[in-house]
């Protein structure tokens, strides 16, 4: 091939090659570590990765700061994705993607509520206001359809922890909103948009954090009265 198709060629790959997990392939309830999987961050069986590895690929993957990924790996030597499919270590009752584990599948998304989370797309952007309103939708419809419904500080944390990580890590780059588009192929297809850029400074912990208390503040003011 000539030299000069090879480096546009190269050009036109924004992210390391994506496929889909195959039949021996192992996921979890998080799309963004299956994303990392699916583009090859993390070993693609998404099986007996170290935790040295799973920081190098939160970032370089999604740019975070080695300090936050290593506070994600506390205690841990191995693993797979697999080891988190457990009810109630990631996933949690009312999550933006996946079914309660009492009603549904709570490993795989539902592209359903994908669909409902991009009801609430603010000019084409999901955004913090989008994602307060969406937590009342997903408890309310939980607590009414789920009779193990089960929804304690801990899980109310997580909730609104993973609404932080999306504005901050897959908007990191756009002001702490995502594109619709770039929202649905993360959460449908697990997979980084072509045209999705990571923030050009690592994502921190103390961000996250202090983002995810104006999620939870946004979420006061937009309670159903």
């Amino acid at each position: 091939m000539d030299a000069k198709l090879i480096i546009l060629f190269l050009s036109n790959m924004s992210h390391p090659e994506y496929r889909p997990p195959g039949e021996n392939d192992v996921r979890s309830p998080c799309p963004a570590l299956n994303c990392l999987a699916n583009h090859g961050f993390l070993p693609r069986s998404g099986k007996d990765f170290s935790m040295s590895e799973l920081i190098e690929a939160l970032n370089k993957g999604f740019n975070t700061s080695r300090a936050f990924a290593s506070v994600q790996t506390l205690g841990a030597f191995t693993m797979s994705l697999s080891d988190l499919q457990r009810h109630g270590i990631l996933e949690h009752d009312a999550s933006l993607s996946r079914q309660d584990a009492a009603i549904g599948d709570h490993v795989n998304v539902d592209k359903t509520l994908v669909d409902l989370l991009l009801t609430y797309k603010v000019g084409e952007k999901i955004n913090i206001e989008s994602l307060a309103k969406l937590h009342h939708v997903r408890y309310t419809d939980s607590k009414e359809r789920n009779k193990d419904f089960y929804y304690g500080w801990r899980q109310q944390s997580l909730s609104f922890g993973e609404s932080s990580l999306l504005l901050c890590v897959i908007g990191g780059a756009t002001n702490k909103e995502v594109d619709a588009k770039v929202a649905e192929i993360f959460f449908k297809e697990e997979r980084l948009a072509d045209e999705w850029k990571s923030s050009e400074t690592p994502i921190g912990l103390f961000e996250i954090l202090n983002y995810q208390k104006e999620i939870e503040k946004k979420a006061e003011e937009v309670r159903p009265k």
